[in-house]
């Protein structure tokens, strides 16, 4: 196989990976939510560009002619698309309107310009890059991707360091554990992105073949996650609470007060089995400001929202541990029941608050009975 059947092969397989993962996304989102989004970033800033690569490789000029404004203009829709996809991870209340058109006007430039320069211009453009050589458009795309990642990821990163203690302070633990995935992929997602781009500045050909690789890596990462961590509403990630009624510090006799009012809804509403439950969905149903419960939860209990709830959840299954025989259960098929959404949440939960897992704890009851 030589070099030109390499970057043939690679690109036929990407395409075909690609639009693969676009389907299985779309047919589990059914066109909308957040793996709707995910299967954009999979396809749109992708495949038009392979499908230009190998129709060079194959000199099928006509189509290459044809496709080529696109191939040359929707790489620069990845970024925005990332900070999109970000967005709606994490903020339920995040709406598309009008103005976020201007995040997509690279792509409307990079489009005109290259439908100005007319159709003859761009036929040699695509001969000339079938010598292996770039030209200007290329290095001018080139250069509008590395602007926009050195836009995009200072604030997808920044935005991710904002709302990540109020993530992981007033949203449940399933919605925690279905949402960090993001962090992850961003990281590695960068760390590739640099990769493709340092590479490019010293071989700009590697374009046609390395791109590729690293970017079903990414994608191949991004549809797992997507997939196996379905999308949920997410609580509010802004301040929930602005009143200024309780800026003052609180006593300990009005922390205990709160506790208790908490302890007493929780008791009575059984909302610790809700395994969306959150602080603020709590805060609600028990008549108490979000930050006010916080508050006293930290300052009273010395324990944060989760550990409060999750205390209740291992509580409950401890008496669903004791009735294992009578009632049918097993240790693996009782974690729903106790307000958990997946088995290895509930098991390190409960090692975590028991200091032994529930079997070990069990064998221990059932000695003491």
């Amino acid at each position: 196989m030589d070099y030109s059947q390499l970057i043939l092969a690679v690109n036929a397989a990407s395409i075909a990976i690609l639009t693969l993962f676009t389907m299985l996304l779309l047919a589990s989102s059914k066109f909308k939510g957040m793996n709707g989004y995910a299967a954009l970033v999979t396809f749109v800033p992708t495949v038009p560009v392979y499908l230009y690569n190998m129709s060079r490789m194959l000199s099928w000029h006509g189509f290459a002619h044809v496709i080529m404004p696109v191939a040359f203009s929707v790489n620069t829709t990845l970024m925005p698309l990332l900070w999109i996809l970000v967005r709606i991870n994490y903020d339920s209340g995040y709406r598309w309107d009008i103005r976020k058109c201007i995040h997509f006007l690279p792509f409307l430039a990079c489009l005109i310009l290259i439908l100005s320069i007319g159709s003859q211009q761009r036929m040699e453009v695509i001969e000339y890059e079938m010598t292996g050589q770039d030209t200007w458009l290329g290095t001018f795309n080139a250069c509008l991707v590395m602007a926009q990642m050195l836009i995009y990821y200072p604030a997808i990163f920044i935005y991710l360091s904002r709302v990540r203690k109020r993530i992981a302070a007033t949203a449940s633990d399933a919605e925690w554990l279905q949402k960090r995935w993001m962090y992850r992929f961003q990281y590695l997602f960068f760390i590739l992105f640099v990769i493709v781009e340092v590479c490019y500045f010293i071989w700009p050909r590697t374009d046609a073949w390395l791109i590729q690789i690293i970017n079903v890596v990414s994608m191949t990462y991004l549809v797992w996650c997507s997939l196996t961590h379905p999308s949920m509403p997410m609580s509010p990630v802004e301040p929930l609470d602005k009143t200024p009624a309780m800026e003052a510090s609180m006593s300990m006799e009005e922390m205990k007060e709160v506790c208790d009012r908490a302890s007493a809804y929780l008791k009575e509403s059984k909302a610790y089995l809700r395994p969306d439950i959150s602080l603020y969905v709590f805060a609600k149903g028990a008549g108490i400001a979000p930050r006010t419960l916080s508050r006293a939860i930290n300052g009273y209990l010395n324990i944060n929202f989760f550990e409060f709830i999750n205390r209740m959840r291992v509580e409950e299954a401890k008496t669903l541990l004791l009735e294992l025989d009578s009632k049918g259960y097993n240790i693996d098929s009782i974690y729903d029941k106790c307000g958990f959404r997946s088995r290895s949440t509930f098991f390190l939960v409960f090692k975590k608050v028991e200091g032994v897992t529930p079997a070990v704890w069990l064998e221990s009851a059932s000695k003491n009975a």
